[in-house]
Parts: C-alpha cells; structure tokens; sequence
C-alpha cells in the first residue's frame, strides 16, 4: 500500500492566513523537509511539523476530489451530456476502474494520516524526551495531528468503508489488512477525543485546530456512529470488545441494543459543549451566509476547520484551484481559470427555489439577474473594468457561487491565475447546530418532532438562509411553526447549507445506515422513485438531469430572479443513471468481498486498482483493530 509507506520527512510550508482581516499567522520556513532530530529545538520548532498538516497533504483531496467524492456522486452538480470526466462517473456510480477521484482522494487522505501519524509517534515524543518541551505543551501538537487523523478516518470510512488503520506510520509494513467500518468510526473518535482534551479552547493562531473544533467534530463522528448503531450493524462483541474499556469509569457500560442512545448521547454532548464554547473560542455563526465564502474573510469565526492555502502561491501544494472549475464569466476567469462543464445540478436548483432562502442561495449558486457588489468585471473586453457584477439571466444553466472569490480588483489583488487565496471550509459552526438537532432526535428516537427545543439549531441555521425575506417581513417561519420537522426535512437543510463543500453524499451515506426502511429510501431517493410516487418530495429528487433555464418561465420562481422551465418537455431531458443504485448486501458480509461485489452496495466505492494492486490483503474480509494500545494510552494520560 505506497500511499501509506512514506519515510522521515514531510514537507513544511509558509502557511500565510493573514488575508486582510486575520492578524496571527501559521508561519514555517518555505518548502524545506521537515526538520531532521537535531533541528528540533524549540517548540516552535515542533509546532512548525504540525502547521503542514493544514496544507500540503490535502492537496489532492481538496483539488476536486471532496466535490467529486461528496457532490458529483449526489447529484448536487449538473453533468452535461456526452462528459466521460471523473464528474460524471461519480454521478452515474460507475466509475471506472483506474478513476482518477479515488486514487487521488485515497493517497492524499492517508498522506495526510502519515503526516501527522509522524508528529505524534516520532518528533513529538523526541522534544519531550530531550528537554525540548513539556509533555503537556507536546499533547497540544499531538492533539492537532490527531484532530487531522480523525478528519481523514472519517472520510475514508464514509467513502470506503473497511479501510487500514495506521496507528503508527513509522512501523507501517508493506501490507495492510482493511479494519472493519465499526472501529474505523471509533478510532476516529479516540482521536477526537483526545484532540477535545489537550487543544486549547480558542486556536493558538488563527486556523489552527481548537477544542470547539475537536467538539464539531466529534459531534459529527458520534452521530456516524448513531446511525450505524440505530441500523444495528456493529458486531455483537464490539461493546465487550471496545468500549467497556475505552469509556471504563465514565458510566458507558453499553450494550448492542442500547448502542444508538449511547452515541447520540455522546453526539448531542460534543454539539452543545461546541455551541456553548463557540464564543470562547471565538466562534459563532456569521450573520451573512455569502460572507462565509469570500477570500477576504478566510478563517472566518463559522469556519472550524479549514484547508490553509497561501494566498498568492503557485507552489505545488499550496493553492487553491478550485475557482477555475466554476467560473461564470469570461469576464473573471481567463486569467484566474475556466471551465465550462461544472453547474449546479437541476434538482438542487429546485430545491433551492423552493426552499433555500435567498442570502444562502446567493452563496451557492449565482441567481440569475442578482447583483453581487464585491464581484466585479476584470477585463476591458465585456463591460466597463471594474462594474459590479450582474449575473446574466440568458444562461441556460445556473453556475456554482461557491468557492468563485473573483480576481485581483474584487479580492485586493489576492487571486492570481491558478490560486484563488480562498481556505476551504472542511467543518463549520452550522453543521454542529445541525448535529445537535439529529442527535437530539437520535437520543429520542425520534423521525418526526415539532418540539422547539430539539429544532433550535436546525432553526438558528434557517433563519440565517432567509435573512433578506426577513427584511421584507416574508420569513416562512421556523421549523416545528409550520409543520413537522422529520429527517427527510433535515436531509433536505443539509444538501442546502452544505452545497459544493463535499458533505450530501457523506449524508445519504449516514441516512442509509439507520436501517432497512432508511436504506430503502435512500435507494429509492437516488433511483427517483420517491417524485414519480411522492410527485414533490420534501428533499427533493435525485436523479441526472439535462436542462435548460429559461428567465420568463415562473413555474418554479425564486424571487423572481429564478426560474426553471419544467413545462416545456424540450426545455431539459432526463438521463437515467447508466447503473441504478442497488442494495443486496447480506448482513454480515463485507463491503469489498468478491462474493459480494461493489456493484451491489450503494455507500462504498471500489479500492483504487493500484492499491489493491500493490496489496490484495486489502480484498481480504476486515479484520478487527487491536484497541489495547488506545485504552492503554487513555489509561496513561488519567493518571
């Protein structure tokens, strides 16, 4: 398995996050090998090991591969007919064997495991055993790289399932033998958990991972865990096996049917810890939901966690490329990137007319014949240089908003060709306040709730959505006001505060798991059979559309501004998926097993080839991890 075989070094780099409005800086020395034993020699020297983890190692899951792993394949972007991309392949569950997004995603995500697997099982335990700093001061670089190796679990496990855990990357042999989902999830958590304890509450520099951050996430992988608990997939010795000795002492002894309470429990305690600390930290969610998403407020107080890129770079690794596939205008994006073939998907864009809320549909997607006052026209060749920019309402598909900053006038002279400036969310406060409301609802066992006490983050997320209609006294109301809230209304807010940030597919995924009726409608969802039954189901429908946005047509008005011709059967074409989605998979049975076989397993992707390639013991049946070394470890730090 190369991708996780790297030696001594990592790359360190300048990670520059003061854009304008930030003051603290993660500064390292520019492109050198990670410093060798005699460098480090300071604790800023140690910390400088941890300030890559927030940058390079990502490079290529954040280069497109999160919004093909987590977008294209939920149907959140529109794939134009006749495009053989890696995009459309995700779209259609059918990609190819040698497809680009999943070795690309799988060997940035365990570089990144490495990394920081290096800074917790070699540079650190060197700076405490040679005077360099003290254990506790050490526990905080720790804590970071911990934080990085729970994030990278949990998008490994939601989009392969049974996968290697690396526990230390300095002893990994030439071959690894995938780990069941179940203790991938919890050796995620342990890594939280453990980042929840040492890291400060408020980053040490802004950027850096916090204990509000280490809360967020924890909150996200406990209701992971909850769903896979509620669907009673865990194994029957997992609790005796695991936990009784992980949580020994904190009241946790658990058994298989009360797994689901136990987690969400923990779930709706990482989230309410997170909320209540979040001003501490210096968090709280943005007023604007647009101002979320500009350059000049990079490491904005909403944002946890986020991929550090250095404004003005063209270092291999350290930019942001991601304007270049979603710009809208000629006039922005020949010199700051282009591509043509990336909008937003036809469903999403009904969802979002219907039920977005206009200042975050603006942060998404462009709104045809809006005004946005901090973009503007670059070039002499469209408009006047320097116009606010007016999105154009003649063209027949509605691109993304986000991740699209601008040029060098609207950005300060920040974007420059190839690099946006722009760090890209990974967690964010509003996901925690929507965490806490499933998880409220998983302790409860709840599927449907008006109760205002469990739909206040839900409803704190949505008021911010519809802030411009709540200036014109047009506010549709609260959650719980105006009828029932259930999970399909949850699934549905989700896809909307989260769009083009790689989480819809991540969330079906997790809906999927709570059992066989949730699988089944999520099968049902993915194959549209919920609009031809449920005509306008509450999240939406899911399928591939062709189609074609015609400004006159008000059948499906967004303020207006809107508008998608479904009357007219030459206005769009739907395009089934080249292979349905499928459920066959035997309780009991692996996910990568030949007798299987990954066509009929709607949440996993196949291994990439050249791993399984390079190691066949990756087909082989899962295998539990050993947990001795964590609850010794844990054991250790009590006392």
């Amino acid at each position: 398995m190369k991708t996780i075989k790297l030696q001594t070094y990592i790359l360190a780099a300048t990670v520059t996050l003061s854009v304008a409005s930030c003051s603290d800086v993660l500064d390292t020395d520019n492109e050198q090998n990670v410093p060798a034993h005699e460098e480090l020699t300071s604790y800023a020297a140690l910390q400088a090991t941890t300030a890559n983890l927030y940058s390079r190692p990502w490079y290529y899951f954040h280069k497109q591969r999160f919004l093909q792993l987590g977008d294209c394949r939920s149907n959140n972007f529109y794939i134009s007919d006749g495009n053989s991309s890696d995009n459309t392949a995700q779209a259609t569950f059918n990609e190819p064997k040698e497809n680009s997004s999943l070795g690309f995603a799988w060997g940035s995500l365990y570089n990144v495991i490495t990394q920081a697997g290096y800074v917790i099982n070699d540079y650190a335990p060197f700076c405490v055993e040679n005077g360099v700093c003290s254990q506790t001061e050490a526990n905080v670089c720790i804590g970071e790289a911990r934080f990085m190796r729970a994030m990278a679990y949990w998008y490994l496990a939601m989009y392969w399932h049974d996968v290697p855990i690396v526990d230390d990357a300095t002893k990994i042999g030439t071959e690894a033998r995938a780990n069941r989902f179940e203790d991938v999830i919890q050796y995620a958590i342990s890594e939280a958990e453990f980042a929840a304890e040492w890291l400060p509450v408020a980053p040490y520099q802004t950027g850096r991972a916090s204990r509000v951050a280490a809360l967020g996430l924890l909150s996200r992988l406990y209701i992971t865990a909850g769903a896979w608990a509620k669907g009673e997939h865990f194994s029957a010795d997992f609790p005796k096996r695991v936990l009784d000795s992980l949580y020994e002492g904190d009241g946790a002894y658990v058994n298989r049917s009360s797994l689901a309470g136990f987690y969400y429990t923990k779930a709706e305690e990482a989230a309410r810890m997170a909320i209540n600390n979040a001003s501490a930290g210096g968090y709280g969610l943005m007023d604007d939901y647009e101002e979320i998403f500009r350059v000049q407020n990079n490491n904005c107080k909403e944002v946890l966690f986020a991929v550090q890129v250095v404004p003005g770079s063209s270092s291999y690794g350290l930019a942001n490329e991601l304007q270049g596939y979603f710009n809208y205008d000629d006039c922005l994006n020949r010199h700051y990137g282009r591509a043509w073939s990336t909008y937003a998907g036809y469903d999403f864009c009904v969802a979002a007319a219907q039920r977005g809320g206009l200042n975050r549909n603006r942060g998404n997607i462009f709104v045809h014949g809006q005004t946005y006052n901090y973009l503007y026209h670059e070039m002499d060749t469209c408009k006047i240089k320097g116009e606010p920019w007016k999105v154009n309402r003649n063209k027949t598909q509605v691109a993304v908003k986000k991740q699209v900053v601008g040029g060098p006038i609207a950005t300060g002279g920040v974007a420059i060709n190839g690099n946006s400036g722009f760090c890209t969310p990974f967690l964010r406060m509003s996901e925690v306040y929507l965490n806490h409301t499933e998880a409220l609802m998983g302790m409860r066992n709840l599927e449907t709730t008006s109760s205002q006490n469990v739909l206040q983050g839900v409803n704190e997320v949505r008021r911010r959505a519809y802030r411009m209609e709540l200036t014109d006294g047009t506010y549709p109301g609260d959650y719980g006001t105006r009828g029932d809230f259930n999970l399909d209304s949850l699934l549905l807010e989700r896809r909307l505060e989260f769009f083009a940030e790689g989480l819809y597919w991540t969330d079906i995924v997790r809906r999927s798991f709570m059992g066989e009726s949730h699988l089944r409608r999520m099968v049902d969802y993915q194959n549209n059979r919920l609009y031809e039954v449920e005509g306008d189901p509450t999240m939406g429908c899911h399928r591939l559309h062709s189609y074609k946005y015609t400004a006159d047509d008000d059948s499906r008005g967004f303020d207006g501004t809107l508008a998608l011709n479904t009357d007219d059967a030459g206005a769009y074409k739907i395009s089934r998926q080249s292979r349905p989605c499928q459920h066959n998979v035997a309780e009991g049975a692996w996910v990568h097993s030949d007798a299987v076989g990954n066509a009929d397993n709607i949440w996993s992707m196949i291994y990439p080839p050249v791993e399984t390639s390079q190691d066949p013991n990756l087909l082989l049946e899962p295998v539990p991890f050993d947990f001795s070394g964590i609850i010794s470890r844990k054991q250790a730090l009590k006392h």
